[in-house]
């Protein structure tokens, strides 16, 4: 169901986690997986734009791109891809380059249209601390079309799948998507559903029970209430779950853009989670 596996390279402790769930992912669906590595088309223009800030004199001349400073990004871009490779090849996958300029999370977004998923950690950034959600990484998960696969605080065998569900269109994807998933691998999904209304929370699992049913997957469904960000975090982390999926919209159709429930799940948990448009 993975054919093509879109991973973001950029020498980070979140690349790596990464390319790491895209290899394992990899290997139970014999997927093919892009290693991209994106310049930051800013790191090549900031001397330019710093020299003709005012904050380093009115009226001083641009200065001109260092070429030296390119070369330098293009080779450890390269690095960074071969020995991406090697490790995918290692795995007795397929591995393909991918190298772009520009903006990293649009270049993202662009190179993902052949592929099934984008698979990025929570941090591309070295800097960033445990807890936080990189700038590029909340992009991509409020813009692709595609899967976003964010990457877990550890490596993590991803066969106890959780779909969160709450009736909406995004969140029928996920649990559409869960359900091919459990399917593939032959293994049971868990469908949370957060109300403090039990018998509207009771009905729309009974909608999510027969959907799966019909694909004769197994399953166990769990009403749950509370915060709906801190139920489903408390399930994923103290239930076992291994995998979260989780639509990219509430059932109000509002995005779960940066700030809202899919960067709070993402912050929450520590597990592997799938976000599905």
């Amino acid at each position: 169901m993975f054919s093509r596996l879109l991973v973001g390279l950029d020498g980070s402790p979140g690349a790596e986690a990464a390319l790491t769930a895209a290899i394992d992912l990899a290997r139970r669906f014999k997927s093919t997986i892009v290693l991209a590595a994106i310049t930051d088309v800013r790191l090549l223009e900031a001397p330019r734009l710093e020299a003709s800030t005012p904050l380093w004199g009115e009226g001083m001349a641009a200065l001109a791109p260092d070429p030296g400073l390119a070369l330098a990004i293009e080779e450890r871009g390269r690095r960074l891809v071969d020995a991406a490779a090697e490790r995918v090849r290692a795995a007795g996958l397929a591995a393909e380059a991918a190298r772009a300029v520009g903006f990293v999370d649009e270049e993202l977004l662009a190179l993902a249209g052949e592929a099934e998923a984008i698979v990025v950690g929570r941090r591309g950034e070295l800097r960033g601390e445990p807890g936080t959600l990189g700038a590029v990484t909340a992009h991509i998960v409020r813009k692709s079309p595609k899967p976003v696969l964010v990457a877990g605080e550890r490596p993590s065998p991803c066969e106890r799948p959780v779909v969160a569900y709450d009736g909406g269109e995004s969140s029928s994807n996920a649990l559409a998507l869960a359900a091919r998933y459990a399917d593939a691998l032959q293994i049971r999904l868990d469908v949370i559903h957060v109300s403090e209304d039990s018998p509207a929370g009771a009905e729309l699992l009974a909608k999510a029970s027969a959907f799966l049913s019909s694909r004769n997957v197994a399953y166990t469904t769990h009403l749950l209430a509370g915060d709906v960000v801190a139920a489903v975090a408390d399930f994923v982390e103290h239930g076992g779950a291994d995998l979260l999926v989780a639509g990219a919209r509430g059932f109000r159709r509002r995005p779960w853009g940066l700030g809202s429930r899919a960067e709070r799940l993402l912050r929450a948990t520590t597990v592997p989670v799938i976000i599905v448009r």
